[in-house]
């Protein structure tokens, strides 16, 4: 990899990883504050890692830290040919982000689901960030896992293209193919995100006549 490259995606992603240390850029909104708080184990608990939020970070990152290596360090004089496959990838990660935060709205206004301790959004930060943005309120989750490892395959792909070609990535460095299985991968992450955190039924009580 380029040195002047590496050195972009590294000050990118320091910044990114400062604000996240600070606030809850990357991080799930919490659905019941006093469950919360009953569910925490240290006195400053804060909200699990948001895998939607870390995917779109993760493009964030990649595509403005390319372009900016393109653009000023290489000898494109700021002339970027920008193919339409960037604003795809920016536009899948946005999506997820825009559909994820829309289905955990839906299950926070359901009061059945927003105040259970089963509920993942309800449960502090496990203390490693991998685990929380692969876990669901069951634990881990393959659905999740298969997001992560296949948005790491196309943004090494990403990365790799730009650091040996001096150019913005194009059709014939990610193909329709990839951009395919990367919208396949975030649809079903967020399909099985829908049934996440569904309350369980009330059983009947078989005491009674």
């Amino acid at each position: 990899m380029q040195l002047s490259y590496a050195i972009v995606l590294l000050v990118l992603s320091l910044i990114i990883i400062a604000v996240a240390i600070r606030t809850d850029l990357l991080r799930n909104t919490v659905f019941d504050k006093q469950t919360f708080n009953v569910l925490a184990t240290t006195s400053n608990p804060k909200p699990s890692f948001s895998l939607a939020k870390t995917q779109l970070a993760f493009w964030t990152v990649i595509v403005i830290g390319s372009y900016i290596y393109v653009a000023f360090f290489t000898d494109s004089k700021l002339a970027v040919d920008i193919s339409g496959v960037n604003l795809t990838l920016m536009g899948i990660a946005a999506g997820t982000t825009v559909v994820g935060k829309a289905i955990d709205g839906s299950q926070q206004s359901n009061t059945a689901t927003a105040s259970t301790t089963t509920a993942q959004q309800n449960h502090p930060a496990k203390g490693f960030f991998f685990v929380d943005i692969i876990s669901d309120e069951t634990g881990v989750s393959i659905h999740r896992l298969q997001n992560v490892l296949w948005t790491i395959v196309v943004g090494g792909v990403y990365i790799i293209s730009v650091s040996t070609k001096s150019a913005m990535p194009d059709g014939t460095v990610i193909t329709s193919v990839l951009l395919g299985l990367m919208g396949v991968s975030s649809a079903a992450y967020l399909g099985v995100k829908t049934t996440e955190n569904t309350a369980p039924q009330p059983q009947p009580n078989a005491d009674k006549p």
